[in-house]
């Protein structure tokens, strides 16, 4: 299990990949944008249940929007993210893909903030069957693929 750390009112990992929430600016793959580093400025190993999430950094068009305050990115724990994909297989029978499941997650926190006339659109990309595996693993099931 990996540690929790408490950052801008939300629980992350300390071996995230959330790198807007734990990230600085740095330069790695050539390109210069924000990502995990350790104290000597090295990259810094991350973690996601998503494998399509766990790079140490975000591209430079993701840090000049989070910059300019065009888009805001959120971290969200596992638990979240593995909430969220269990909720909407149950109630909508659609398995989304982990990493859409994170977005949902968000959603599920966001909407109890928002006036009841406003509307969530959330695009679900990939397919989540291919994630069920992991899904299992994570909630302690003996699986094999």
């Amino acid at each position: 299990m990996h540690t929790e750390i408490e950052n801008s009112g939300a629980k992350v990992t300390f071996e995230t990949a959330a790198t807007i929430a734990t990230g600085k600016l740095g330069i790695f793959h050539g390109m210069k944008s924000y990502f995990c580093q350790d104290e000597y400025g090295q990259i810094a190993p991350v973690y996601s249940i998503s494998a399509g999430l766990d790079y140490p950094g975000i591209g430079p068009e993701h840090a000049h929007l989070h910059d300019i305050g065009r888009a805001e990115y959120v971290p969200i724990t596992d638990e979240e993210a593995v909430q969220a994909f269990e909720y909407l297989a149950r109630t909508e029978g659609i398995i989304p893909a982990i990493e859409s499941a994170h977005a949902v997650a968000y959603a599920i926190k966001l909407a109890p903030t928002m006036a009841k006339d406003n509307i969530i659109v959330i695009t679900i990309s990939g397919r989540g069957d291919k994630d069920c595996a992991a899904i299992a693993r994570y909630r302690g099931e003996d699986i094999h693929e």
